[in-house]
């Protein structure tokens, strides 16, 4: 009796499948899906491999459209031969009027079901929608590729934060951080899609302001998240020529003082020189003259861009977290994208140059 239990247990699990299974002969996998529209009025990209022979791999786009963006891709799937998946999606491109509503709302089906790719990440891109899902023989690969390494590069340059669609969610439900994304626009010279910085959510929407790549690299500093390679250049004029100085960060820290409806964020940084033709940084005065400047130009940028971020009402530097925490009266005041509008900030900038190059 147990021999004939034990052969009908191995026989079972013999037997038994993967209830999500899904066969590579039945389905053609989404590396890149675009959304254009609003709600009730959908339309939808989705950029999928096509293999025409075992030599032969291409990709092709199929457009669809509905009243949600699940309806849209159920009707752009009505239009090829094998069902339409995107559980490998890598990016997920998003038109300027389509971020204009809930995210979550619009996306309730990408959290909901479990085959999503928490790990794919949203991009918003300036004009037209159709252009951006078409590969250009400038961008020398496949599109969903391009994309997916020159968000990487814009990552490690600093100039877009490190977030996929699962930290996205996390950053619109926190009343203290507003959400930012990285934003992409057609290059008028190369005629190929590129970083231009982020687009800058209040609450759960677009607030319909953009920062370009040297202030959305501030912001990445600001809140203390950024990439591997972060580099500022300016010019500084010394007896009536102008040099360009370039420096990287190396470490930095900061310290933030709140009080009553006032914020004091200092910032100290410690760089690199990597181009300086003026040359003489092993002279004190020469390196405290150039430091005096750098702090003075990056605390007038730091300043500018907090401005901005207070026109837009939008916080992605995550004040919020920090008076929530430790000021609930000044939490308490009502939304916080008000009250961070209306606040009295001011950032301070201190430059320490600790690495000069091999060259005095």
């Amino acid at each position: 009796m147990k021999k004939i239990v034990l052969v009908s247990i191995a026989c079972s699990l013999l037997l038994a499948g993967c209830w999500d299974e899904r066969l590579y002969k039945d389905i053609t996998i989404v590396p890149l899906i675009g959304y254009d529209g609003e709600p009730g009025k959908w339309s939808g990209y989705f950029t999928y491999g096509v293999v025409a022979n075992p030599d032969s791999f291409s990709f092709s786009t199929v457009e669809g459209s509905g009243v949600s963006i699940e309806e849209a891709r159920l009707d752009a799937n009505r239009k090829t031969s094998e069902t339409l998946d995107p559980s490998q999606v890598l990016v997920v491109l998003l038109s300027t009027k389509a971020v204009k509503t809930d995210l979550l709302e619009t996306f309730d089906i990408a959290y909901r079901m479990p085959r999503t790719r928490l790990s794919s990440r949203f991009v918003v891109v300036e004009g037209d929608l159709a252009p951006f899902m078409e590969k250009t023989e400038k961008m020398g690969k496949e599109v969903p590729d391009y994309y997916d390494e020159t968000l990487n590069t814009a990552i490690f340059a600093s100039i877009i934060p490190d977030e996929d669609i699962q930290l996205a969610a996390r950053l619109l439900l926190d009343e203290g951080i507003d959400l930012q994304l990285p934003y992409v626009k057609m290059s008028e010279t190369t005629g190929t899609p590129e970083v231009a910085g982020v687009v800058l959510f209040s609450d759960k929407v677009f607030s319909g302001h953009t920062l370009d790549t040297k202030e959305s690299t501030i912001i990445q500093i600001l809140k203390k998240k950024p990439g591997d390679e972060t580099m500022f250049t300016y010019e500084w004029e010394k007896e009536g020529k102008k040099y360009p100085v370039t420096v990287g960060l190396v470490k930095y820290n900061k310290k933030w003082n709140i009080k009553d409806s006032k914020i004091n964020a200092a910032y100290k940084m410690k760089v690199q020189v990597n181009e300086f033709a003026n040359n003489h940084l092993d002279e004190e005065k020469k390196r405290k003259e150039l430091e005096g400047f750098l702090s003075k130009e990056l605390t007038n940028d730091f300043n500018e861009v907090i401005k901005k971020l207070q026109e837009a009402k939008s916080d992605p530097v995550g004040f919020g977290r920090t008076v929530r925490a430790f000021h609930p009266h000044l939490w308490k005041k009502g939304k916080w994208q008000d009250t961070f509008s209306e606040l009295d900030i001011n950032v301070k900038v201190e430059v320490e140059i600790t690495r000069t190059g091999i060259l005095n």
